[in-house]
């Protein structure tokens, strides 16, 4: 996934949680996703994968 092997669409990493959790939001959530196909007005074509906000979010917030 790193490599650009896959299109947009076709593929993107979950995180394996608790499937029987009470709570929707804990049921093996999307970590990362591959972008459309347009350059990151920053970095280009540098990275293929990108981070969900679901998955960003946690980190930010144990950093602060």
């Amino acid at each position: 996934m790193r490599n650009g092997q896959y299109q947009p669409k076709e593929a993107f990493l979950r995180m394996k949680q608790d499937i029987t959790n009470n709570n929707p939001q804990m049921w093996d959530l999307a970590a990362y996703r591959i972008p459309k196909e347009q350059e990151h007005f920053r970095t280009g074509n540098r990275w293929k994968i990108y981070p969900t906000y679901d998955f960003t979010h946690c980190l930010v917030d144990s950093m602060e």
